[in-house]
């Protein structure tokens, strides 16, 4: 079902708003349709950007396969070639010719397309894929590669067919990188401090939920009752938090927690 969400989602980005506003795409979809222009402008020939899309993912899946996950790459595959189904059968319908309503709602259905994909461990090839492998690599944000490669392909389209346009999908390309960023949460972090007197419980409820390195800090001492008590120092991923709140009442009904957000760390939770 994620699959077929993605593959419409950004087939409407695409054919709703990206195509009549004559906003480039992201990615491979948008390095798609820079080739298929530069084909039919200097050569006369009409090459299908969803056919180009798949060309293009051919070799990227093979990378996943091998690099990140097989399973994962099965999932991709569907993605991919539903996505390409999707693009092929939904009509291109000029909603409007407005640039900046094309560049903002295609930019904001791509990124939720995307980010839901990726939340669901598994991706929509292309540069995705990429992005994967990169973050593993350095462990930049996925949306911030996007980003840099994107712009890259703005630049060139902007250069044979018009800054203006350039600009407009340089704007599409921000807001989808942040969208994905934002639904995307399995890569968003959170500092997690658990004040207990139950505190081996705690830790051993824990490490069998989420298997995640605990800072103990001892003798910590509450400001009315004077009870010592233990500090526990956890990060864990945004969508955790259910889990963490559960064992933690398990194993301490009276423990309290207090959760803060925006933290970074120097190593990444989820690899595939």
């Amino acid at each position: 079902m994620v699959a077929l969400a993605y593959a419409f989602l950004s087939s409407l980005a695409l054919n709703f708003f990206w195509l009549p506003g004559n906003i480039y795409a992201n990615g491979i979809t948008g390095l798609s349709q820079l080739i298929s222009t530069v084909l039919k402008t200097t050569q006369g020939v009409t090459v299908s950007i969803p056919l180009l899309v798949l060309v293009f993912n051919l070799p990227l899946l093979v990378v996943s396969w091998f690099k990140i996950d097989r399973e994962f790459t099965v999932y991709t595959i569907f993605a991919v070639f539903m996505t390409a189904l999707f693009m092929r059968m939904i009509p291109v319908v000029p909603l409007t010719s407005d640039p900046v309503i094309c560049a903002v709602f295609g930019g904001v259905l791509h990124g939720i397309s995307v980010g839901i994909t990726l939340k669901s461990d598994f991706s929509t090839g292309g540069l995705d894929i990429i992005g994967i492998v990169v973050r593993k690599a350095t462990g930049k944000s996925i949306g911030t590669v996007f980003i840099i490669f994107n712009l890259c392909v703005q630049f060139a389209a902007g250069f044979l067919y018009g800054w203006q346009f350039a600009f407009y999908s340089a704007l599409s390309v921000f807001i989808s990188g942040r969208m994905v960023d934002y639904v995307n949460t399995k890569q968003q972090k959170v500092q997690v401090m658990i004040v207990t007197n139950q505190a081996e419980y705690v830790i051993g409820r824990l490490h069998q939920t989420l298997k995640r390195g605990i800072t103990v800090i001892n003798d910590v001492e509450g400001a009315f009752d004077h009870q010592q008590k233990k500090l526990l120092v956890v990060v864990v991923a945004k969508k955790e938090l259910k889990q963490l709140n559960e064992a933690v009442n398990e194993a301490d009904a009276g423990a309290f927690v207090s959760v803060s957000s925006g933290v970074s760390t120097n190593t990444a939770f989820y690899e595939w």
